[in-house]
């Protein structure tokens, strides 16, 4: 009852210490409020300004409880440790590859430069050598032709030769001909584990299947008395 009765409005000086809350003023109550007290907000002039969207009914910003924002995480170390699938690969050169390619081509820095017109001409040996002895990694997988006859050898070859480049090389060089069709397939992304258990990936590179008309066979004939084990038994352990 008492906190009743002393939040009731009281005119000035009806003992309080504090001084009065309200005042008699031409026969208003006037809210003497103090500092911390909600602002009036539906009397007068507010009304309006509520009508007009200038003010609306959760205008009342000091009943929220005030939050801090949670910090930013801790950048991540600018090291690309990631090995899967969707590991990003930086295609914004550096200075290492020129200087590795003028440490392989004239011997820099203990060699000088040859001239620039011979180095921007056919006869360049690097550039000679890569016209005529092109490095392409062409791999035959032997289990495919190994001791049976197969009209469809498969090999491994780079990602960004064409089939066309395929059949002019297998026919130049080791005069492989006719080819009826070659079936390729792209293999990217392989991955397997060396010999201490590390995951590792190959390198990206195609499967083509080389259909001739005629088939081939690659025989393997095991001379007797060749064998690591003649016995055909594991040899002991050194002990």
């Amino acid at each position: 009852m008492r906190r009743l009765h002393r939040s009731l409005p009281r005119p000035v000086g009806a003992g309080d210490d504090r001084g009065g809350d309200y005042a008699i003023s031409g026969g208003l109550w006037l809210a003497r409020r103090g500092r911390f007290y909600r602002p009036l907000t539906n009397q007068g002039i507010n009304l309006w300004r509520e009508r007009m969207g200038r003010l609306h009914r959760g205008w009342d910003y000091f009943n929220y409880a005030h939050t801090r924002p949670d910090p930013r995480p801790r950048p991540e170390p600018a090291v690309n440790d990631y090995y899967g699938r969707t590991r990003l690969w930086n295609p914004i050169a550096g200075k290492i590859g020129l200087v590795n390619q003028k440490a392989e081509n004239w011997n820099w820095p203990e060699g000088r430069p040859p001239p620039t017109g011979l180095r921007h001409s056919r006869e360049y040996f690097p550039h000679f050598f890569e016209r005529y002895f092109p490095d392409v990694e062409v791999r035959l997988v032997l289990d495919s032709v190994l001791n049976r006859e197969t009209m469809r050898p498969v090999f491994h070859i780079p990602q960004d030769m064409s089939k066309q480049e395929l059949v002019n090389y297998l026919k130049n060089l080791y005069d492989i001909d006719p080819i009826v069709r070659v079936q390729v397939r792209n293999k990217r992304g392989r991955r397997f584990k060396n010999e201490v258990g590390q995951i590792k990936s190959l390198p990206d590179y195609k499967v083509a299947v080389v259909e001739l008309d005629s088939p081939v066979k690659i025989e393997i004939k095991q001379i007797k008395g060749s064998e690591d084990t003649p016995d055909n038994s594991p040899q002991a352990q050194l002990s």
